[in-house]
């Protein structure tokens, strides 16, 4: 009777070891396996960290390509502006030859209308004659001829005279006018005031309507 109740106490106990045992190799294995798990993630983060540090230079070149380009495209932009400021510069400039070449051109022309003669006879060193005089009006109907200082015709006289020789009748010395030759006709010798070495002799003439004219200036020696 004491025989099998030691017997099934020794296979109880038996039982219990195995459940025991089996319980720490399924703990062992939980271990194992958590342990791993955790190891291998871990490995797996570093690699994709690996992969992510590799990948950035070809971002960080990518940034860089743009960049450039950007640097390229605007600098591009700014030789495009210096271009077309000089090509605006260059049409000014162009464009102001042409005025001062019309200018010149123009001045030229009223240049070559004047006829200038030097020496034409002894005691002239000089005679000009302009078309572009022209004459300085008029309150008469025909000139006086009196040639009679201070009256309207002598003013009129010494206007035009001031006109062919360029000094104000204001500021002139008269030492002769007179007749010319006829009616319409008239010739004065003047120079600036306080500078008698300075002589001119203008020819005038009448122009019905219109009054006395400068004809010939000549500067005497």
């Amino acid at each position: 009777m004491n025989n099998n109740r030691s017997s099934r106490h020794e296979n109880k106990e038996k039982k219990v070891n195995r459940l025991y045992n089996l319980l720490i190799a399924v703990v062992a294995v939980l271990i194992v396996f958590v342990g791993g798990t955790m190891i291998l993630g871990n490995k797996d983060k570093s690699d994709n960290q690996a992969e992510t540090t590799q990948n950035n230079p070809q971002t960080n070149d990518q940034k860089t390509d743009k960049t450039a380009k950007k640097d390229d495209d605007s600098s591009k932009d700014d030789q495009a502006t210096d271009d077309q400021a000089t090509d605006d510069q260059s049409s000014e400039d162009d464009q102001s030859s042409e005025d001062d070449q019309a200018t010149d051109e123009e001045s030229n022309d009223s240049d070559s209308q004047t006829e200038v003669e030097k020496n034409p006879e002894p005691g002239v060193a000089e005679r000009k004659v302009d078309p572009s005089w022209d004459s300085v009006g008029t309150s008469q109907d025909a000139p006086a001829a009196t040639y009679k200082k201070g009256s309207t015709d002598w003013n009129e006289m010494l206007k035009a005279v001031g006109e062919g020789s360029g000094i104000s009748p204001s500021n002139m010395t008269v030492w002769r006018l007179g007749n010319n030759g006829g009616v319409g006709k008239a010739v004065a010798t003047v120079s600036p005031k306080g500078n008698s070495s300075t002589k001119y002799r203008v020819q005038i003439e009448w122009v019905d309507g219109e009054g006395w004219k400068p004809a010939v200036v000549d500067k005497l020696q």
